[in-house]
């Protein structure tokens, strides 16, 4: 009830007990009575008040405005409070499922050095469970240095550790001071990162190395030209030696800028249609004066098909095959050369030799830069090593991966599928196909 209620009420039950009283000639005793009638309604409107205390989250019954005042107000704070819990809550969820899904391993652990929360990650990385939350993280995990990096004092030193469950996997644990005592772990896999470190370190030595040996060449034959007791005849003899290293530099050198400009990004030249024939052919011819027609190369071009690419590219992962078949092949080895269709839409580029072959645990690792396999006994040099990576990258420009089959003392063949477009010829026969069916 409102207040207007509330003192119309008291007023009628006045006028009436007043009324009662002067009709029966004992207006005291109906004004008591009409007393006892409002501390009843009162008495009434305090025990909805006390069931509504048992329930403090529903809304309070309607009663007086006095009492309907002392259990609103309280209801009003409770459902800020309830609001705010909930927000808060709601919060608190979104962040916790941020943090299942990073990638990285999350754990909170205690002033007590107890795991208090962990991620997906953690479980996955760390070899650990949700049944670990209470239990010391350093009885869990027994990696020594994992316990002392876990009591150290130091927050900004990390530290690197193999995974517990893999191996090859390198680890890298950092930690981070919450506050009250607690720490927050961060652990992520810098598997790939060290890879990557370790290629850049080898692929500085290795372009340092392939230099410097050239350039000790050079730089010896310049010590003898310089020499002014030196014959005429010997400075022209050495100057035609020169040209051989500074080819190999200058060979090395376009490598490098072609590689580099492959991983770069996308080709910036336009595909166009190339009959792969043509282009095999044109290398074969040039390979057998360069080498004076002591390599013998079989071609079986069997398709007549065209593929969409760049034809600079694909000269370039033609005579990187065929050359690197004819530097590993056996002395009066031929070299084989397939282009053929392996279905309506793939047509194979192989190169077959019957060379020394590649040992199996090298086969995952022959395209990266300056990669080589020494196999014992082989005096085979030469190249720049970086053929291989480049092919793999040229070919990833045309949707297609280099594959190899190769067995040690027998010869190996590196192969490649294209998507390729028919010929005019298969598609006159496959519209008359279709015509008679």
């Amino acid at each position: 009830m409102n207040s207007i209620k509330e003192v119309t009420l008291i007023i009628a039950l006045l006028v009436s007990a007043s009324a009662v009283g002067v009709l029966i000639g004992n207006l005291l005793i109906c004004i008591l009575a009409a007393v006892l009638i409002w501390v009843a309604i009162q008495a009434r409107e305090y025990r909805k008040v006390l069931r509504w205390s048992l329930r403090p989250l529903s809304k309070p019954a309607n009663a007086f405005d006095s009492w309907f005042g002392l259990a609103y107000g309280p209801f009003r704070s409770l459902m800020r409070q309830r609001d705010r819990t909930r927000s808060v809550v709601s919060q608190l969820r979104e962040i916790l499922g941020l943090i299942e899904v990073i990638p990285d391993a999350v754990i909170t652990v205690s002033a007590n050095g107890e795991i208090e929360t962990l991620n997906r990650s953690a479980q996955a990385m760390l070899n650990l469970s949700e049944r670990d939350i209470g239990l010391s993280l350093a009885t869990v995990f027994r990696d020594p240095d994992f316990v002392a990096f876990l009591r150290s004092e130091k927050f900004n030193e990390p530290l690197e550790i193999r995974s517990p469950i893999r191996s090859a996997q390198t680890l890298e644990a950092r930690r981070f001071d919450a506050g009250t005592g607690r720490t927050v772990l961060f652990v992520r896999d810098i598997t790939a990162l060290n890879r990557l470190l370790s290629m850049r370190q080898d692929f500085i030595a290795n372009v340092s190395h392939e230099l410097r040996t050239p350039l000790t060449v050079i730089n010896g034959y310049l010590e003898s030209l310089l020499d002014p007791e030196s014959p005429p005849e010997l400075n022209l003899k050495l100057a035609h030696k020169m040209k051989s290293p500074v080819d190999r530099m200058q060979s090395l050198i376009n490598d490098l800028l072609l590689l580099t400009q492959l991983e770069s990004g996308p080709n910036q030249l336009e595909p166009e249609l190339v009959f792969m024939p043509d282009l095999v052919n044109r290398i074969a011819i040039d390979l057998k004066e360069f080498h004076s027609s002591d390599v013998e190369i079989e071609l079986q071009l069997t398709s007549e098909r065209k593929l969409m690419g760049i034809e600079k590219d694909l000269l370039s992962v033609c005579s990187n095959l065929m050359t690197n078949a004819i530097r590993y092949s056996l002395d009066a080895q031929p070299i084989r050369v397939t282009w053929e269709d392996v279905d309506e839409n793939r047509t194979r580029l192989m190169v077959e030799d019957k060379g020394v072959g590649i040992p199996q645990e090298h086969l995952e690792r022959i395209t990266e830069r300056f990669y080589r396999v020494d196999i014992a006994g082989s005096t085979i040099r030469g190249g720049t090593g970086l053929g291989l990576a480049i092919v793999k990258h040229v070919l990833r420009r045309h949707d297609s991966e280099l594959q190899v089959k190769s067995q040690l003392g027998e010869g190996s063949c590196f192969f490649c599928d294209f998507t390729t477009i028919p010929s005019p010829i298969e598609g006159a026969q496959s519209n008359r196909s279709e015509t008679h069916g």
